[in-house]
C-alpha cells in the first residue's frame, strides 16, 4: 500500500515521504494514529504544492539566516561576570540562558537559549568558541569573551606620516594668514 507519512516515523521515514508499507502496517498502525495517509491521487497533488511551498520557506528562512549569521560574526561578544577573588574563577557559570540574552542584545535578534551550544561548562575568565544554531543545519561559531570588566577600547592612533603631513599642512595654513595679513 502506498502511503504519505504526515510525521515522522523512526525506523520508516520522514514527514512528506511518499512510502510503499505492508497493508496491515498501514491499516493498523500508520492510519488509525494519523501518521499517514493513503497515496490518492489528490493527496499525492496536494503533497506535491505542500513540498513547493515548504521548500520556498525554507529558501526565504535560509536567506534571513545567512543575513543572521554575518551579522552575529560582526560582533564580538563579552560577558561581564563576577570572579572569586584572587582567581580567574567565576562565581557560578556563564551558561546558554546569558549567552543568549546577550546576543540578543547586542544584534536585536531573538535568540532561543537552546539553539546556543556551549560545549563545556565556561567557569573562569578567557575566550570561548559558541556555536549558535539558526536553523537546521546551519551553525555559526562566534567568539564570547568572560571578562570581569568591560575591556578598554584601544584608541587607533595615526601614522607618523599622516601627522607629519597635517603639521605641514597647518603651517602652509599659517603662511598663507600671515601673507594675507601683509597684503592689506
Amino acid at each position: 500500500m502506498k502511503i504519505i507519512l504526515r510525521e515522522d516515523v523512526r525506523d520508516l521515514g520522514r514527514n512528506g515521504e511518499l512510502l510503499e508499507v505492508k497493508d496491515g502496517f498501514a491499516r493498523n498502525y500508520l492510519l488509525p494514529r494519523k501518521l499517514a495517509v493513503l497515496a490518492t491521487e489528490g493527496n499525492v497533488r496536494d503533497y506535491k504544492k505542500r513540498i513547493a511551498v515548504a521548500k520556498e520557506r525554507e529558501e526565504k528562512d535560509r536567506t534571513a539566516a545567512n543575513s543572521l549569521a554575518d551579522e552575529l560574526k560582526k560582533h564580538k561578544y563579552v560577558s561581564i561576570q563576577r570572579v572569586a577573588e584572587g582567581t580567574t574563577r567565576l562565581h557560578g557559570s556563564v551558561t546558554n540562558v546569558d549567552v543568549a540574552a546577550l546576543i540578543s542584545a547586542k544584534v536585536g535578534t531573538e535568540i532561543d537559549r537552546r539553539d546556543v551550544d556551549i560545549k563545556k561548562p565556561i567557569r573562569s575568565l578567557g575566550e570561548y568558541q559558541v556555536n549558535v544554531k539558526l536553523m537546521r543545519g546551519m551553525t555559526v561559531p562566534i567568539q564570547l569573551i568572560v571578562a570581569d570588566r568591560e575591556p578598554v577600547e584601544e584608541v587607533e592612533t595615526p601614522p607618523v606620516a599622516d601627522v607629519a603631513a597635517a603639521e605641514t599642512g597647518a603651517e602652509t595654513d599659517a603662511e598663507t594668514d600671515e601673507t594675507s595679513e601683509t597684503a592689506e
